[in-house]
């Protein structure tokens, strides 16, 4: 009887211990939920910096999204916990009016608005290793020393949000060691927040940081499974902005060389785009692009070899990655019926010009889907392939062939 006593009393203490932890949860988004309080008025804001929306004639500048420090304070604090990044972003997400960094956009459309531009600072624990995106659970809050976390977004104000963000992403470049740029493209059910964690941790992985400046384009994702037809239909939408500000990117950076990283759905509207681009330049126009890296590509396989042929004279080089243990592409070929190109079965896609990478060999998450960052191994090869262009028989890549023609896969770590 006691023993049963004991055990009735342990399992209401756990249950009292997750509801406190739930309680604690959803009162923290409660107060994410609440407005950016007003700046204070000032006659002496510079247009470049204040509010989206606002006359910079009458109002400060609107203070950066903060999670809860001062940007001195995340600097101080970097000296000894983590480094912080900074990240540029392109977005055709709606405002959401939120102060919380990680609400700042949503995920619903911005449909009466052109893009909108920023900056946002991202924290990487100095004890990061490759291939981690450090997160907190629901035990304890997010802790920038030992988290990827997105500590403020800066954005830049209309109407000259635009020239603004290229006059300030062109003086990044410009102090660079290589002045180059890479744009990061996410896929399906991703968040803003998602998007930026992901460039920030790729960007750091890659060890671009020196080399250039990282940038990300987020696309409203509805960011939920049950949204993926929603989805497809905005990734559609999103193609023209995409455009435009590529094209943007290419007359007013003076970058060296622009590298295009897209994953999943993305791919997409980035095939779309490359397609329509390479269409429309002279045949002996030079590439616009260096390297563009398509990782997991959730893209009909058959519509890709009819179109692949268009867009790669655009680019220097175009490498896709692929696997066979891509739970979320298994997912995507039911719903189409039809092969994907991130998916081997029932065979590897396989295009002139363009070198596909099998990495079913390499251990992935659980869904095998984000394989571009959660892998030190594809992380380093894809450091390779964009700071130094090392082709794949020089990257320990072994050759493969299917129909007499050539693929590469990663030998598995116990081969090597």
């Amino acid at each position: 009887m006691r023993k049963k006593t004991v055990t009735l009393r342990s399992t209401k203490l756990a249950v009292c211990v997750v509801l406190l932890a739930l309680f604690t949860c959803s009162c923290a988004e409660r107060l994410a939920q609440f407005p950016c309080p007003p700046p204070p008025p000032t006659l002496s804001a510079p247009a470049s910096t204040s509010a989206p929306g606002t006359n910079s004639a009458e109002i400060s500048p609107a203070p950066a999204a903060s999670t809860s420090a001062t940007p001195e304070a995340h600097l101080a604090a970097s000296k000894t916990n983590y480094a912080v990044v900074r990240i540029f972003y392109a977005t055709d997400r709606k405002l959401t009016g939120l102060c919380r960094p990680s609400l700042f956009y949503g995920n619903v459309r911005a449909e009466d608005g052109p893009l909108s531009f920023g900056e946002a600072q991202v924290s990487i624990p100095k004890d990061h290793k490759p291939g981690m995106l450090e997160s907190p659970s629901i035990w304890r809050h997010e802790d920038p020393s030992r988290d990827v976390v997105l500590l403020g977004v800066n954005p830049f104000s209309s109407p000259e949000a635009d020239k603004t963000f290229f006059d300030e992403l062109a003086g990044q470049i410009a102090t660079a060691k290589s002045h180059q740029v890479f744009v990061f493209i996410h896929g399906f059910n991703n968040t803003f927040e998602d998007a930026i964690r992901w460039t920030a941790q790729m960007a750091h992985d890659i060890h671009f940081e020196d080399e250039g400046v990282a940038v990300v384009y987020s696309w409203p994702s509805a960011a939920r499974f049950v949204d993926y037809p929603a989805d497809e239909a905005t990734v559609e939408w999103t193609e023209l902005h995409l455009r435009t500000f590529l094209e943007e990117l290419l007359s007013q950076t003076h970058a060296t060389a622009i590298h295009l990283i897209a994953h999943s759905m993305g791919n997409r509207a980035l095939v779309r785009v490359l397609s329509r681009m390479a269409l429309e330049s002279s045949p002996a126009a030079q590439p616009k692009f260096n390297q563009v890296v398509m990782a997991a590509p959730d893209i009909d396989a058959g519509v890709f070899k009819q179109i692949a042929g268009t867009f790669v004279p655009v680019a220097t080089h175009v490498t896709i990655y692929v696997s066979s243990r891509d739970k979320a592409l298994i997912a995507s070929r039911k719903f189409h019926t039809y092969p994907r190109v991130g998916y081997t079965y029932p065979t590897v896609t396989i295009v002139p010009n363009i070198d596909t990478i099998d990495v079913s060999a390499l251990n992935t998450s659980f869904s095998g889907h984000s394989y571009l960052v959660d892998n030190r191994l594809i992380l380093s090869d894809i450091a390779r392939l964009i700071n130094a262009w090392v082709p794949p028989d020089e990257r320990g890549l072994a050759p493969h062939l299917q129909n007499n023609q050539t693929y590469w896969t990663f030998q598995p770590p116990s081969a090597k």
